[in-house]
Order: C-alpha cells, then sequence, then structure tokens
C-alpha cells in the first residue's frame, strides 16, 4: 500500500488451497469474467454494495491468485479510514462475490473445485473466507488471532477514524474473541502426546485467556 498516493494493491483470490467454506478456485476460473466485465466489477468496503471505494486499475490472475490494485475514493470518509486500517495491520485480507459457472466436486481432497467463476465485487474485510496463506495449525492460529486483536484494542483506542469503522472494529474483535474461543477448545480437545503438557501451548492458550480478558475491560 502507498499511503499518500492512496494505492492499495493485494489478492482477491488465492489459487490451489483450500478456504474455510470448503472451495478451492483454480487459475483461469476469473478469465472469462475479466475480459468481458473488468468495468463491471467493484471494489467494495466489507461487501457493503453502499460503500464503494471505486473500480480496479489492474485486475488479473498470476500463479497466485487474483491480483489487483486500486485508488479508492479520495472523498469518502470509509475509504480514508480503511488505508488507516491497512497501514496498521487491521484489514490485509480480502474477498469476492460471485456466481460459480462451473465447478466439479474432488472427493479426494473434499473440496468444490471451482473452475469458472462470474466475478460481481472484490471487498476489504475483517476475516475473510480464504486468507491467501495455507493453515498451519492450532497454534498459528492462536498467535495470529491475538496479534490481530492487539491492533484492533490499539486503534480503537488511539484511532482517529468514523464511528462506523469503530462499530466494525467492535464486531472485529467480537469475532477474534469467538475465533480464539473455538480454537482453545480444539487443542483442549487434541489427545495428549505424552504424560506432560507441551509448555508452548499451555503459554498460548494463558496468552489467548489474558486477551479475550481485555475484551471485557
Amino acid at each position: 500500500m502507498d499511503l499518500k498516493k492512496r494505492i492499495v494493491t493485494g489478492y482477491l483470490s488465492a489459487f490451489g488451497n483450500k478456504d474455510h467454506v470448503g472451495d478451492i478456485i483454480i487459475k483461469g476460473a476469473f478469465t472469462k469474467s475479466i475480459a468481458e466485465r473488468k468495468d463491471k466489477i467493484f471494489f467494495l468496503n466489507q461487501h457493503n454494495w453502499d460503500q464503494p471505494h471505486g473500480k480496479f486499475s489492474i485486475l488479473q490472475e498470476d500463479e497466485k491468485g487474483l491480483y489487483f490494485e486500486s485508488t479508492p475514493l479520495t472523498d469518502t470518509s470509509y475509504s480514508s479510514d480503511l488505508l488507516k486500517l491497512y497501514d496498521a495491520g487491521i484489514i490485509n485480507e480480502h474477498s469476492i462475490g460471485f456466481q460459480t459457472m462451473q465447478d466439479d466436486f474432488d472427493e479426494e481432497k473434499d473440496a468444490r473445485i471451482l473452475k469458472e467463476l462470474k466475478l460481481y465485487v472484490g471487498s476489504n474485510v475483517t476475516m475473510g473466507a480464504n486468507s491467501a496463506t495455507p493453515f498451519t495449525g492450532i497454534k498459528s492460529g492462536i498467535k495470529e488471532s491475538g496479534d490481530q486483536i492487539k491492533r484492533i484494542i490499539k486503534m480503537l483506542r488511539t484511532g482517529d477514524v468514523t464511528d462506523d469503522t469503530m462499530s466494525l472494529l467492535e464486531i472485529a474483535l467480537k469475532q477474534y474473541e469467538d475465533h480464539l474461543i473455538k480454537l482453545g477448545k480444539e487443542i483442549a480437545a487434541e489427545p495428549p502426546k505424552s504424560t506432560q503438557p507441551e509448555p508452548s501451548t499451555d503459554t498460548q492458550v494463558v496468552d489467548a485467556l489474558k486477551l479475550m480478558l481485555k475484551l471485557n475491560n
């Protein structure tokens, strides 16, 4: 992101990895949509049609996924807030709105393979269905969620953003709290590998609980 020039770059979708809802998008899924209707694909704030950032100056597939560049509107508070949230590291995921045109189900991968999609929107989101990186395990998920909670708490205390954005951050904080609780339950359900607890796991659970206690203060 170039804060001064208001240029945002990133990926709306990643190829080849299974997302949180069981879909795998393959390269070429967006080719027809981009060729036929690029100027009709919008960049939205949190999938809200009432808050468009504009359109994409660049929208193309590469080996990693669906790459984009955009310059959010200069005269809208939510676009200005978005740049601050990008800069603070709170917003770092994106999502898409689409219609499935061609797909198959892969039983071995237990996933729906999306081969052709009609793309309508790309959006910045607090938590997306696809983090664009492979899942690295429960412990990593706790650390990532904990880091995001710290960033959000800092922005809520000191951030210069609109009331609407503050409300969205409070919702995001609750989502991350729920996510941490879920991850904690998954760790508790794991069968012990030995008679002695793993110090690293205990430490991460305690840290997660401390962060959750902060939410109620």
